[in-house]
Parts: C-alpha cells; structure tokens; sequence
C-alpha cells in the first residue's frame, strides 16, 4: 500500500475551506480543491469518505467545543434555576457564545451560510430544540405539577417559535460584519426582550413568578 504524502491532508483542508466559504457546501468543486491542494480527487476520497466529510473536517473542533460549551451551560443554568440562582445574567452567556464565535469567524459562517445540504445545516435549529427539550424536562422541577399542567398549547407554540427566532438571531451580527462590541451591546436587548417575554408569558399561564 502507497504511504500517504505528509501535510496533503492539510492543504486539502484549507483549500476545502476557501472552497466552501466561495461556493458553499453544494457548489463546491472536489477537483477545484484538489488543483488548489496540488494533489487529485483521488487523494481526496483516500482521506475523506466524501465531500461531506471533508466539510466536517474544516469546521472541526470548532463545531464540536462549542456544542461542548453549550450543552454544559445548558446544564448549569437549569441547575440554577432550580436554586433560585438568578445572579448570573443570560446574555453574559450569549455574549461568550459571540467571543467564541467571533474568534472562528470563518468556521462558523461556513455552519451558518454555507452548510446546506450537510448535517450542520440546522445549526440554530438544533439548539433551539435543545434549548425546547431543557424547558420541557426542567419546567415542571420549577413550578409546580399542577400549574404546569396548565401550560397551554398555544402557550407552547409561542414559546417554540420565539426560541427558534432567537437562535435565528444569535449570530446574525456576525453574517453581516458587525464589530464584536456592537454585536454585544446587540445580544444584550436581544436578550433581554426574548427573556422577559418568555418569563411574563409563563407566569400569565401558571400564576407563578419565577423571579
């Protein structure tokens, strides 16, 4: 068996990137790529199984760490919302997500604009749902059984699709080149109007305050 070139892996995935970025995921050329790697399509498929593939490897770890932060403040603020523990404000953690972001500009365009036709394609829509399923498990933790039962369907759809609108929002700033202190100050009405929204239309439902 031919030993493998050192560093064609390397240029392949940096010539993919430039790729996809240009033309996006579906209008991305194989052989486009491997001219610019100066190697084949064959060396290509010899250490990606496919196009899809080689995407993944241009946006990885970026996608993989910040799905690792995420699930993790997850996690912990549902932790605190059960202690009553509300001194840590929501947008100081969107606010982290746009460092983290920002920071890999490049991986996270290609997730959110050129990603289609990849499993990455629903992004915001994967943590939105995320997001949805954490509710739904830790809602009834903090309110009571019976005023959760009260909870209406059209309750429900309200709160799903202004989830889905917000995680469509998080990261609009950076698709269209706002400055990262600009897409902060951003964040933090964007925030704070979906929050207060939320927290007021549960507590009409349930008669519960949460704050």
């Amino acid at each position: 068996m031919p030993k493998r070139i050192i560093g064609v892996s390397k240029r392949l995935i940096d010539a993919a990137k430039k790729e996809f970025l240009t033309n996006g995921f579906e209008g991305a050329s194989i052989r486009t790529i491997a001219r610019d790697a100066e190697t084949s399509p064959r060396a290509v498929y010899t250490r990606f199984e496919n196009k899809e593939e080689l995407f993944a490897a241009v946006i990885e770890p970026v996608y993989s760490d910040f799905m690792k932060m995420f699930y993790s403040d997850k996690e912990k603020y549902w932790q605190m919302a059960r202690d009553r523990d509300f001194n840590t404000l929501p947008e100081e953690i969107y606010k982290r997500y746009l460092d983290y972001a920002y920071s890999h500009r490049d991986a996270f365009y290609l997730i959110l604009k050129c990603s289609k036709g990849t499993r990455f394609e629903n992004f915001t829509k994967n943590l939105s749902q995320t997001d949805l399923k954490n509710v739904r498990e830790n809602l009834p933790k903090i309110i009571d059984e019976v005023s959760a039962k009260d909870y209406t369907e059209s309750a429900r759809l309200f709160l799903e699709n202004i989830t889905c609108a917000f995680y469509d929002a998080l990261f609009a700033p950076l698709v269209e080149g706002i400055p990262l202190d600009v897409a902060k100050d951003y964040i933090t009405k964007l925030t704070q109007f979906y929050s207060d929204g939320i927290l007021s239309g549960i507590e009409r439902e349930t008669g519960v305050n949460l704050n």
